[in-house]
This record gives C-alpha cells, sequence and structure tokens, in this order.
C-alpha cells in the first residue's frame, strides 16, 4: 500500500505567490544591530571586571584565612596543658567559622553586585530592542508621538 503525501503535488508558487515579506529598513536593522554588539561589548567588560574583582577578593580572603589559621596553630602549640589545647582548638574553630562566614557574606555581596549591574545593562537593551521593534513595525516606521523618554547608552548606565 501506497503512503499518500499530501505534499507532494504542492505548487510552492501558487501557496506562496502572494506572500510578501513587509519592507525593512536596512538602516535601522544594522543601527540596533550595533547597539547590540555594543551593549555585548558593556556586558563582556562588566562580566571581566566582576569575575577579575571577585578572584582578588577570593585571594585576600585566602591569605587572611591561612594568616588566622597559623596564629591559631601557634596558639595551640603554645599550649601548656589537654584542657588549654582544646579550649584554644575550640577558639579557633569559633573564629574561623565566623571569619569564613563574614567572608562567604562580603564575596556574595560582590558577586551580587556585579550581578546586578549586568543585568541592569540587558534589561536597558532589551527594553530599547522592544521601542525599536515597535516602531519597525509601523505603517512607515515612524515611531507614535507619546515615546519614552531616552535611555542611556549602555556605557554610561555601568557607571
Amino acid at each position: 500500500m501506497e503512503k499518500f503525501n499530501p505534499f507532494m503535488n504542492l505548487d510552492a508558487t501558487k501557496a506562496f505567490g502572494d506572500f510578501r515579506l513587509p519592507e525593512m529598513n536596512v538602516e535601522g536593522f544594522l543601527t540596533s544591530q550595533r547597539k547590540n554588539l555594543e551593549t555585548a561589548t558593556v556586558l563582556s567588560q562588566l562580566a571581566f571586571e566582576g569575575l577579575q574583582s571577585a578572584t582578588k577578593c577570593q585571594a585576600e580572603l585566602a591569605k587572611s584565612c591561612v594568616e588566622s589559621y597559623t596564629k591559631g596553630a601557634e596558639a595551640i602549640a603554645e599550649a601548656k596543658s589537654p584542657e588549654e589545647t582544646a579550649a584554644k582548638q575550640a577558639d579557633l574553630v569559633e573564629s574561623l567559622f565566623e571569619e569564613a562566614v563574614t567572608d562567604l557574606n562580603e564575596l556574595t555581596s560582590l558577586t551580587t553586585k556585579s550581578a546586578n549591574a549586568i543585568f541592569h545593562v540587558v534589561e536597558q537593551r532589551f527594553t530599547e530592542g522592544l521601542d525599536e521593534f515597535r516602531t519597525a513595525v509601523k505603517p512607515n516606521g515612524k515611531a507614535s508621538a507619546a515615546k519614552a523618554p531616552a535611555a542611556k547608552t549602555p556605557a554610561k548606565a555601568a557607571k
């Protein structure tokens, strides 16, 4: 039994002959893409700066942690009795734990700040892109009189 294929005898020129693509504002499209690339550049720069500051912070925190551990270990080594050793060990564990929590809060705050800056630039460019799209699909490509106020450029928003 042969399988029936409804598209075998389809004449695409008849089916899609009257289909017309809307006129495209090439200059507007290129301007929009240029803005997208500028935004991508700003985002890359913000991401790199955020990673760089997080890495620097982590290195400083690691150095501080090693110094604290070394001082604590020296204090434990100087203990005269097992009870004093146990007490100093407990103090060291407590202080290292508190320091770790503080350090992680600092690192979290730093990465959150960086992520928020990146998100703000993405949000701003997305909004601008929607406005550009709305303008492009209007008849004659003319924007309405009630246009939103001009947004900052991504580079200015990041600063």
